[in-house]
Formats: structure tokens, sequence, C-alpha cells
């Protein structure tokens, strides 16, 4: 690791724990940031304990602190603003937020990379296609579900390989996530795309979710069993553990109990939507 350095200094030093604490974090976040983690890695450096090379701190989807934005204090984008002009040189920043959503990134001084614009950036194209084409070389099973065939006579494979992955990347508008679920469902064989002008395929990510849901949840029945589950998840701002989520739900249920077993039970019912933390 690059700050092993850093994390021997923290071990040391009893003072810099406690400003990090999580009290502290909460309590005072910029004096935590600033003499927990930015004056320590730069008199490191100075000192020559960190190597002589450029580090970054990744922030993934800044949009989606705003939509848990406090009544009053920072979120994540105008607390990284404010403390810009004391990051060290060799310390970087890359930030990942929606395009629709980059207003929320409008005061940070960063140099902006679209990846989703594939008007604008062939490589993203290239990449998409060269995943689409992988995916189609080394699953029989995809390519049964998308040859097509006229007047009783089926087209080459490599010629319906070729149609289908250029509409694909037509459809994926630069989503490698729309690319990777449509495929998933082609190879399990829950979407068979055999018609010329591929009209079973869904066009949108809410279309995919929608269709994985139907085929999980076939009546309101079956998927009333794990609406609670569900909206404690999606309403929780840090991952839950099991057992949080087992009294949340039951927090939610006025009338009745429900058991630990019948709840692992609904939880494996989600499995694939919900990922499981050890």
């Amino acid at each position: 690791p690059q700050l092993a350095a850093y994390r021997e200094h923290l071990l040391s030093e009893q003072h810099l724990q406690s400003v990090l604490s999580l009290k502290e974090c909460i309590a005072n976040p910029d004096v935590a940031f600033t003499r927990g983690i930015l004056e320590p890695l730069a008199s490191l450096r100075r000192v020559g304990k960190i190597d002589n090379i450029n580090c970054v701190i990744l922030v993934d989807a800044l949009c989606e602190a705003e939509y848990h934005r406090p009544d009053h204090g920072d979120t994540i984008t105008t607390f990284l603003g404010r403390h810009m002009p004391s990051f060290p040189a060799w310390l970087k920043i890359v930030a990942t937020v929606r395009t629709q959503l980059q207003e929320v990134t409008k005061q940070l001084p960063y140099t902006r990379i679209t990846l989703d614009n594939v008007n604008s950036n062939e490589n993203i194209q290239k990449d998409i296609i060269g995943y689409i084409n992988f995916r189609l070389q080394n699953s029989p099973s995809i390519q049964s579900n998308i040859t097509l065939s006229s007047s009783g006579k089926s087209e080459s494979g490599s010629v319906s390989q070729h149609k289908f992955s250029q509409h694909l990347l037509n459809l994926t508008q630069g989503s490698f996530l729309f690319a990777k679920l449509t495929l998933d469902l082609l190879e399990r064989g829950q979407l068979v795309a055999k018609s010329s002008g591929y009209k079973v395929l869904p066009v949108t990510l809410a279309q995919i979710y929608l269709l994985h849901f139907n085929l999980r949840f076939p009546t309101i029945r079956s998927f009333e069993k794990v609406t609670h589950i569900l909206s404690v998840c999606l309403s929780a701002l840090y991952p839950l553990t099991l057992l949080e989520i087992y009294y949340s739900v039951n927090s939610l249920l006025v009338d009745k109990f429900l058991p630990w077993k019948e709840f692992l039970l609904r939880f494996k019912l989600l499995s694939g939507f919900l990922v499981k933390r050890l």
C-alpha cells in the first residue's frame, strides 16, 4: 500500500485516532479532515516517508449525497470544494457524478471527463462493442438466442452477431451496465431476440429491472413478501447488517411479528438484487 506510512503514523498517534473517531468526524468534520488526514499526509511527504508519486482519492457518486442533503451543513461536494485549497498538489480527487446531475459539481474546480457521451468519445463505443463481442463469442446460449431466421432459413452466426452487437451498442448509450444486464438475460434464456428488429429487447435500465422483478415476483402477493425488506434497504443511508434489516422490518409490522426463519426465507428471494456483506 502506498500510504502504509500514514497507517503506521495513525497507530502511533493516539490523538489522531481521537480526531478521526466517528464522533469527532460528525461533530467537526473540517478539523477531522484537516488535522487527521491532510496535515499528517503533508508532513509524512516532507520527511520522505511517502514516495514522490501522485495519490488519488476516489469519491464515487457525488450526486447520491444530494438525495440525503442535510438541512444545515455540507454535502460531500461542498465539503470538498471548501477544502480544495488545502490539498497538496500530489493528492488528487477523482469524483464521479451522473451526467444528468452534474450541476451539483459546478463549484468544484476539477477537469471534467465524460464517460457516457458516445458521440464525442469513440473509445466508449470501442470498449462497449469489445465487451459485447466478447460475451457473444464465449456464450453459445446467447448466440442461439439471437440467431435470426427468415423464410425458414437461418442467417449465419457471424451476420446475426454483427447485427445484434451493433443494435445493442446503440441501445446502451454508453452504459456498460445496460449491456451486461441485457446479455445476462439472453444468456439465461429469459430473453430471446430472434426477430429482425429485436423488439423484445428492453431500451432502458428501468425496463430491465422491471423485467427482472416480473420474472422473480409474478404476482402482487409474491412481491408483498419482500416489500418491507426493500423499503428498509433503500431508505438506509449506509449498508445494514442482516440483523439490523430484520429488526427494522419488524418495526414496520404493526399487527404481527415476523419470525427469523421466515425473514431469512424472504431475504433469499432477493438474492441477486441485494448483496449480502460478510
